[in-house]
């Protein structure tokens, strides 16, 4: 099964304040609230300036290194943030993770492409929507810094960037054994087959620059008054624990 943090994720990609023992790894991040779903919550931290193709190879190793499972309708309540999702393949009322399309949005979304916490449709309804914004074109990118989308509509979809792939998997069982969330490291063989239709962002929009946001989620497993009273869009400090299960659990949250 995947964790949820890993201790890269905390002390490079992810650049948090954190010292390590031998159990349990701590580390402090402020933060905009974006929302409490439970016995979790998460929250926006400040990001930088970069171009479109950099934040989104930023946001998918933040995703990877989060190391969270496949989660059936995991990430599509409010985009970029890891959740429980629906009956189906990998959930179980508890663990939090990604789907495909809540694992695409979730690199959108860090990269400016997708409203940080809004909905996320299915595979499908994620393309209407760029092709809507005028975001994408049919068809594969093609040279430096280019990123394609390649989905079989209402099944599954996956991306490439810069010649990289990342996803849940790329429709053939590609990358993480457990179907996690991450890049993808056979080559994505599906990119070729007819049935993925490839969908590349525009050249104005891959030499835009974007801010990279850096989403956290959080348990409140133990400690659920900790995030009483406190309003959406507010900025708060979190304290927490990674346990050695990969639980990112806030202790403080102020």
């Amino acid at each position: 099964m995947k964790r949820l943090v890993t201790l890269c994720a905390l002390l490079g990609t992810l650049a948090l304040s954190a010292t390590a023992s031998a159990a349990t790894v701590h580390g402090q991040v402020s933060g905009t609230l974006l929302g409490v779903f439970g016995r979790t919550f998460a929250i926006q931290a400040a990001g930088s300036r970069m171009p479109v193709v950099q934040a989104l190879a930023a946001a998918a190793d933040s995703v990877t290194a989060g190391d969270y499972p496949y989660v059936y309708g995991g990430g599509h309540a409010d985009a970029g943030v890891a959740s429980i999702g629906i009956k189906g393949p990998g959930y179980n009322g508890r663990r939090i993770g990604f789907d495909c399309s809540g694992s695409v949005a979730a690199v959108l979304s860090q990269a400016g492409l997708w409203p940080v916490a809004a909905g996320v449709p299915n595979d499908a309804g994620v393309i209407a929507q760029l092709l809507a914004e005028h975001l994408i074109a049919r068809g594969r990118g093609h040279g430096a810094n280019e990123v394609t989308f390649y989905d079989d509509a209402g099944v599954h979809i996956f991306m490439d960037i810069d010649g990289r792939f990342f996803g849940t998997s790329d429709g053939g069982g590609g990358g993480n054994p457990n179907g996690g969330a991450g890049w993808l490291d056979d080559g994505a063989p599906d990119a070729s087959s007819r049935t993925y239709k490839p969908y590349h962002l525009l050249a104005g929009v891959v030499e835009r620059q974007t801010t990279l946001a850096r989403v956290f989620t959080f348990q409140t497993a133990g400690h659920p008054a900790l995030t009483h009273g406190l309003e959406l869009g507010s900025v708060v400090h979190v304290a927490y624990t990674v346990t050695p299960d990969g639980r990112a659990v806030a202790q403080r949250v102020g």
